[in-house]
């Protein structure tokens, strides 16, 4: 006997997995935030089945959420030539239309995905986004609220609609919208960055503080939970409040600087943004110690 195992039976060997599971496993990492095994699964499922549609929109969508416009429309346009009805395939087109500010043939593609499937909530959402782009703000309020109306349930539509009624500064409806969301998916993580930025804009800075953290625990290393975070912290320390703008505006420190030089404290400024920076980063890192990771893939 050489000790060496014999082959399995060939039904009972193993077998890779079918493209549908990879789409199953893909769709799992990218809800918990990890895209690029995301996007590997998606490719696998497409690599054993090309023509899988489902593996098609979901690569696709991933490409769009990472700002891979370009890679997504070469997906979608396999997508369409089996599909050319699909009214997803069409708002995805308008989303890498609308990335890439290519905003008329955005407007095109959404409303032709509107007339597709006109009870689909997430295509009004879309065609309202590109509204928004176009400045067209009343158009785009009755988009995203049709959007919201048909999909009570969907995140997506609640959180668009929610950050334009902020940034149109109906902060009171905005809340509305964000308390919403909150009843519907409290840990969903766009949802907790919408109802941070909205109780910063009305003053809360305690409550937006929560939020950001309770964000930073599912994605820690995330650019705008950190960016809510720094905007708190600005907000509680007129110090870093004023730092804070002039790191942001070029033409401030200019004018700080042309102020200081009559005195002779021309040096002034860049000792008060390299000490700010310096404080900030301290307060920022004792906030971001208290962050604790949530288990993901």
């Amino acid at each position: 006997m050489t000790g060496a195992r014999p082959d399995a039976p060939p039904d009972l060997a193993p077998r890779p997995p079918s493209p549908d599971s990879l789409v199953r496993q893909g769709l799992a990492y990218r809800a918990a935030g990890s895209e690029a095994k995301a996007i590997e699964a998606f490719k696998q499922a497409l690599a054993a089945q090309p023509d899988h549609l489902g593996a098609q929109v979901q690569l696709s969508a991933v490409y769009i959420d990472t700002g891979k416009a370009a890679l997504a429309q070469d997906v979608l346009a396999d997508a369409q030539a089996q599909a050319p009805n699909s009214a997803v395939v069409r708002r995805l087109f308008a989303l890498c239309h609308l990335q890439r500010g290519a905003l008329k043939r955005a407007r095109q593609d959404a409303e032709e995905a509107v007339r597709l499937a006109p009870g689909d909530g997430v295509g009004h959402t879309v065609l309202g986004r590109v509204l928004t782009r176009e400045q067209d703000f009343r158009g785009a309020e009755t988009a995203l609220r049709r959007g919201a109306e048909l999909a009570p349930d969907t995140t997506y539509c609640l959180v668009h609609l929610g950050y334009f009624l902020m940034n149109r500064r109906r902060l009171a409806d905005a809340a509305a919208v964000a308390d919403d969301a909150g009843r519907v998916a409290p840990d969903d993580f766009a949802v907790m960055l919408l109802r941070g930025d909205v109780a910063l804009r009305r003053g809360r800075a305690e409550e937006a503080r929560d939020f950001a953290l309770w964000a930073l625990s599912q994605k820690a290393t995330n650019r705008e939970a950190i960016r809510l975070l720094v905007s708190v912290k600005a907000r509680q320390n007129w110090f870093l409040g004023l730092w804070w703008r002039l790191t942001a505006n070029l033409w401030l420190r200019v004018l700080l600087v042309m102020a200081a030089v009559p005195f002779g404290l021309w040096f002034v400024p860049g000792v008060y943004l390299i000490v700010g920076r310096m404080i900030f980063d301290r307060m920022l890192k004792a906030e971001l110690k208290t962050v604790k990771l949530k288990p993901t893939f």
